[in-house]
């Protein structure tokens, strides 16, 4: 196999999706270390991504600019915008275009990239009728794999060896991050040892959520135990409630600042325990090498569970989970999940030391 000097890899999106395909990259950086290693992303996932030293250069695809600036009238500035973005991704041809995201999207951003030999996956794990595009697939003979591994057929494919261990995912921060950090908690007076506890998912995904009102009731036999501090996480457009939950708790919790995704990784390093449903954050902090407790639903905890053995999954086997139906009344997988349930699991984890 000729040695690949320019290599695109696309995964737009989410967190979650972004940071198990972390290992696969790792792994080809690992296997072809003198090649220049691009990723196409949109998003906040861009900015912890270009302070990666696996990484080469991150292209910004700015999909939310364009659709404001489309929806809004403005032609000129969309095409400005679009003609920018255009250069960056054909600036250079590359030997390889590897896409591990597989909708119609990423092949269409494919299309567009100048690349050799386009791979991506089979019929198996491809969306929107993507697989046709590609000149390589990549394939899979069980559907129900871990996103982590399946990418990493991605890699083996192109030359990884299947006997090699899968690489960690351990991220880089600025140290700007870590000072933003230290100096919450310092102010707040939080030591170790504290739980983070995220009780939010994505926009999209309210159906993944255990309810809040649990979380208080877990929250409150954290503090009456004496097992240590807690800090309520949440993201874009989640403050509201993350007050509302703070409210239910009283002074037995404390509000996270504001973080961007480098912040936030900086502020799960440093807890003891993450607890959370299944969301980026959840992968974020199994990242950072966290013990985390994860609260599953309707997902297919096979396929999104945190890659870590330093992980614990509360789930109800019941016969119409997995799915995706958003509007489900009875939500009987998480319902059924109780906050003394959870608190038992909670209890045997150890805690990790302060980093």
């Amino acid at each position: 196999m000729a040695q690949p000097h320019n290599i695109l890899i696309i995964r737009l999106s989410s967190l979650g999706d972004v940071l198990m395909s972390v290992p696969a990259v790792r792994a080809l950086r690992e296997r072809f270390p003198d090649a220049h290693i691009s990723w196409l992303a949109e998003g906040s996932v861009t900015g912890i991504l270009a302070h990666q030293d696996f990484i080469d250069e991150v292209i910004f695809f700015p999909r939310a600019a364009l659709t404001r600036h489309l929806r809004k009238g403005h032609l000129s500035t969309t095409a400005y915008i679009l003609r920018d973005f255009l250069k960056s991704l054909r600036k250079r041809e590359y030997d390889w275009i590897v896409d591990l995201h597989g909708i119609a999207k990423s092949v269409g951003l494919m299309m567009i990239a100048r690349g050799k030999r386009r791979i991506g996956f089979g019929k198996t794990f491809a969306k929107d009728m993507s697989h046709i595009f590609y000149q390589e697939r990549v394939n899979g003979f069980q559907k129900r794999i871990h996103k982590v591994e399946r990418n990493m057929l991605a890699a083996r494919h192109l030359g990884w060896a299947d006997a090699s261990p899968i690489p960690e995912a351990p991220l880089l921060v600025h140290e700007n991050a870590r000072t933003y950090i230290d100096d919450f908690l310092r102010s707040h007076d939080i030591r170790p040892p504290f739980f983070a506890v995220n009780p939010f998912a994505s926009k999209d995904s309210a159906f993944k959520r255990w309810p809040l009102e649990r979380y208080a009731d877990l929250i409150g036999r954290i503090r009456r135990e004496r097992m240590g501090s807690v800090v309520i996480i949440w993201g874009p457009g989640e403050r509201e409630e993350a007050q509302r939950l703070v409210a239910l708790v009283g002074d037995n919790a404390q509000l996270a600042c504001q973080t961007d995704i480098a912040q936030l990784y900086a502020l799960l390093a440093r807890s003891s325990v993450y607890i959370g449903g299944d969301t980026g954050t959840t992968h974020l902090a199994s990242a950072a090498n966290v013990p985390v407790l994860t609260i599953f639903g309707p997902t297919d905890f096979i396929v999104n569970r945190p890659y870590s053995k330093n992980s614990v999954i509360i789930r109800k086997d019941i016969p119409c989970s997995p799915c995706k139906k958003k509007d489900c009344r009875t939500r009987e997988c998480l319902m059924t999940i109780s906050s003394d349930e959870v608190f038992e699991a909670l209890r045997k984890i150890p805690l990790k030391d302060e980093a």
